[in-house]
């Protein structure tokens, strides 16, 4: 599992970003620029290209800039994909060095049109079209014979739709018929595949795929415990969509966040651990998983962060207290609340005392000690309302 140390030296970074933009002409004129030594240099490039052969990539440094790196185009993507996502998060306008405009205004009517998509959602559809509409720019196209894994589309944007709306993003490329649809097609998985998807969203999942079933019955016979109907709906949902993660891209990087979230959920929730250690050992012995498993290392994690999922909203309930001018609006709010926050169970309690989160659109009464978590917000929920309130969650979370 590649972490996010591996990465994190500044020849490499800056190697990276001079390969992406086909600057790169001699690592002799890289080091210079980094005020290294030509076999320091030498050294750094070694890392570079382990850091590649994790995404089935290779590097030739002699050749011209634009065919330097061998492999997949998918997995070219990807790979940066990773690199800018873990190394630049927010402050990816650093590694771009521009901003795309008509990326920026697509994604914007986008998160208003289905507000339920969160900001970390957004971010990581923003970097990975950026990166994609790139290379398309640059010339490297995804091959025509590509096929892609079958997936959940999303339920509130079919592809024609989706279409529709992302033709702007093509206007100024110059691209065969055949070619758009390739990598509109690829555009429209990602959204897919990396939009978390709110309860309301899941109503029509069909879980009776014999790989999920099989996952669920799995959790709930060695588990002991008995799956809510929503809970299967996730389950499903999440399963599926790790599954055509990995047959899409080879994963075998992992953010450090994800390392962080193992470590706390391994400190907190020892019997946990130890109960996931037992149905993993039995998914190995499945012949659907088996070869998984081993083609991919992390194949486990990321199941095993489908089982968090379950694990926390069952055990650790946030409980907020939404204080709002009308009654009426009030229900509505939680509502949406309810439906929202799917990774974590939300009850809703009578007093501040009580709550582990406040979220309010009036002044709260002066009281000692004050809530910890507050977050005001105006209704209804507007895109920075659901921000707040996010990251409201997401403190509380990590302070426990």
């Amino acid at each position: 599992m590649l972490k996010n140390k591996y990465i994190s030296g500044v020849f490499f970074l800056h190697f990276f970003q001079e390969v992406y933009h086909e600057r790169f002409s001699s690592l002799m004129k890289e080091v210079d620029a980094k005020f290294m030594s030509y076999e320091t240099g030498k050294k750094e490039l070694v890392k570079c290209r382990a850091y590649m052969k994790h995404f089935s990539l290779q590097l030739f440094t002699k050749r011209k800039v634009e065919n330097m790196i061998d492999g997949e185009e998918k997995q070219i993507r990807f790979m940066f994909f990773c690199m800018v996502l873990s190394q630049f998060q927010c402050k990816f306008i650093d590694f771009f060095e521009s901003e795309n405009i008509q990326l920026n205004l697509f994604l914007d009517n986008i998160v208003k049109a289905f507000p339920f998509i969160f900001q970390s959602s957004k971010l990581k559809i923003k970097i990975f079209y950026r990166i994609a509409l790139d290379r398309i720019e640059k010339g490297h196209l995804l091959p025509e014979d590509m096929i892609f894994p079958s997936y959940f589309e999303c339920p509130v944007l079919s592809l024609k739709m989706f279409t529709q709306r992302v033709e702007m993003l093509f206007i100024d490329l110059d691209l065969t018929a055949q070619q758009k649809k390739l990598e509109i097609d690829f555009l429209y998985f990602l959204f897919c595949t990396l939009i978390y998807q709110p309860a309301y969203t899941l109503e029509g999942i069909d879980c009776q795929d014999n790989d999920c079933l099989t996952f669920i019955n799995t959790i709930e016979t060695i588990g002991g415990m008995t799956l809510t109907s929503k809970e299967k709906q996730y389950v499903c949902y999440a399963h599926k969509q790790c599954i055509v993660w990995h047959q899409m891209f080879h994963v075998s990087f992992c953010f450090h966040h994800l390392m962080t979230e193992q470590e706390r959920f391994t400190e907190k929730n020892s019997d946990y651990m130890l109960l996931w250690n037992q149905i993993a050992l039995a998914l190995q012995e499945v012949p659907i998983y088996h070869d998984a498993f081993l083609q991919h290392p992390n194949m486990t994690f990321f199941f095993q962060r489908i089982f968090n999922t379950i694990s926390f909203s069952r055990e650790i309930p946030c409980k907020v207290f939404l204080l709002c001018y009308s009654a009426i609006t009030q229900s509505i709010a939680m509502e949406n609340l309810k439906n929202r926050q799917l990774t974590i169970k939300i009850d809703f309690v009578n007093t501040i005392e009580e709550a582990d989160i406040v979220i309010s659109e009036l002044d709260l009464p002066d009281q000692e000690p004050s809530p910890k978590h507050i977050c005001f917000v105006n209704l209804p929920f507007d895109l920075r309302d659901w921000k707040n309130i996010e990251n409201t969650i997401i403190k509380w979370r990590t302070s426990e």
